[in-house]
């Protein structure tokens, strides 16, 4: 892939190695990204976007545990004419990403592209709106706004109506400035901290502000049964759209 010099590099990490327990009941172990939707695994949708997204250098996946073969030969009958690496995630989150992270520390983009292999209505648009996002502000992660009303409980009665106006759903991909990100996982590394459950917040913590790109309501996550119903009716109506 021809670039300029001056022009910005960017990677992305997809993440496939989550333990999805929720969905693991349902389906007697099976890792939820390798679930079928539409013909087709359910990490190959986010993939095959990625993998035609012309800014991007290099994919990394992320695989669980022992999954590795069966991941690359799913790759492998894409032919989508590029190619990819692998690494091996870990328990947590955190460790999936901060071993790719590693990976790509070699030979260290400028910019790294974030997302769940679990979210497979991934569009040209959010990554597209990412990249130019992240360039602004360092971070950004893509996100819809509350629709819902949202109370607060003290466990036993409700306390507090919260302003919903300001409260946002976070999605994937987030997008960071890779040295930022790789810094705030090494300190965490060293000093864990309780509680943290994306990217977003390890930089939070520290003091940097994150930007945001809307999203949409069909970028769902899929996590139990029913989310996987719900995606192959999202699915139906895409292909009927065009």
């Amino acid at each position: 892939m021809n670039r300029g010099f001056d022009e910005p590099v960017f990677d992305s990490l997809l993440l496939a190695a989550g333990s999805g327990q929720r969905m693991s009941e349902a389906t007697g172990g099976k890792n939820k990204v390798l679930l079928e939707l539409g013909g087709a695994p359910l990490f190959i949708h986010s993939l095959r976007k990625l993998a035609r997204f012309p800014s991007l250098r290099k994919i990394v996946l992320v695989y669980r545990s022992g999954e590795e073969e069966i991941i690359r030969t799913c790759v492998e009958k894409e032919s989508l004419g590029r190619e990819f690496e692998f690494v091996e995630g870990g328990r947590e989150r955190f460790e999936s990403v901060d071993r790719g992270l590693n990976l790509l520390s070699g030979d260290s983009p400028d910019y790294v592209l974030i997302h769940d292999s679990a979210r497979p209505f991934l569009t040209d648009s959010m990554i597209a709106a990412s990249i130019r996002e992240v360039q602004k502000h360092g971070a950004c992660t893509v996100a819809t706004p509350l629709s819902d009303t949202l109370k607060r409980s003290d466990g036993e009665m409700l306390v507090e109506t919260l302003p919903r106006e300001s409260l946002y759903r976070i999605q994937t991909p987030q997008t960071f400035d890779f040295k930022l990100l790789l810094a705030a996982h090494e300190e965490f590394r060293r000093n864990p901290t309780p509680g943290i459950t994306d990217d977003c917040m390890l930089l939070e913590q520290k003091g940097y502000r994150i930007g945001l790109v809307l999203g949409n309501e069909t970028n769902i996550k899929v996590t139990t049964p029913f989310d996987l119903k719900l995606a192959e009716l999202i699915y139906r109506e895409t292909l009927e759209d065009k």
